[in-house]
This record gives C-alpha cells, sequence and structure tokens, in this order.
C-alpha cells in the first residue's frame, strides 16, 4: 500500500454515499457517518452523535480570525460548517481518540451538503 498523509479510517460504518478528496482535504459520508480527513489527522463523526451543522463565515483567504482562545486561518475558499457533535474520534498515527461534546470547523461543498440533506434525519433550516 502506497504511503499517504491521509489517516485510512478502519472501522468505516454504513454504507458509501458521497467520497471527496481535494486540496489536500478529503470528505467522506456514509449512511451511518461523516467523516473529515487532512494530512496526518481524521475526524470521524457519527451521524446520530450530529447536534446540527451551521453555516459558518470566515475571514476573507489569508487572514486571522480568533474563535474559542483558536487562530484560524482559512486558504481556501468552499462554504465552512461548524458541526456540533455529542462526541467525535479523532484519529491521528498515535491512535484513535474519543471527545465529547465539541464542535468541528470543515469545508463543505454545496453537493456535500445536499447529499446530507437527503440522507440523514437533519432538518434544513433556511439561514437567509
Amino acid at each position: 500500500m502506497p504511503y499517504s498523509d491521509f489517516i485510512r479510517v478502519k472501522r468505516m460504518e454504513g454504507e458509501l454515499l458521497l467520497s471527496q478528496k481535494r486540496n489536500r482535504l478529503g470528505c467522506t459520508l456514509t449512511t451511518r457517518e461523516l467523516i473529515f480527513q487532512k494530512p496526518h489527522t481524521s475526524y470521524q463523526v457519527m451521524l446520530s452523535d450530529t447536534l446540527g451543522i451551521l453555516p459558518f463565515q470566515l475571514n476573507p483567504t489569508g487572514s486571522m480570525q480568533r474563535w474559542d482562545e483558536t487562530g484560524i486561518t482559512s486558504p481556501f475558499t468552499q462554504n465552512y460548517y461548524r458541526i456540533s457533535a455529542s462526541r467525535i474520534f479523532i484519529i491521528n498515527r498515535n491512535g484513535r481518540f474519543e471527545r465529547e461534546a465539541t464542535d468541528l470547523l470543515i469545508p463543505l461543498s454545496d453537493r456535500f451538503i445536499h447529499h446530507l440533506q437527503q440522507h440523514t434525519d437533519l432538518v434544513s433550516i433556511p439561514t437567509s
């Protein structure tokens, strides 16, 4: 198996609905989970643990924003979403770790959001 900076998630649950990899970021949606991958770290969120997904506006590309004691810079132009979950799993080269009640900021395409709306029990609420 060739070397990859992406950490492979061995315990994927559910049927694969959509998988996208772009600009060193990856996102996979199954009928039971959402997996977000960046080099050396993967985040696994079970859909049953998802409390909500909200659009999140970052400052323009290259600028710095402070959010909850963490600085965020964005080289990407995609739409960002804040996923609130009662627990997530963080997978890196040291193992798989569970984190309770947390938010995750990730860039998701409109196509990905459309699949989330079609295949989950989450309710879409217009924001504008």
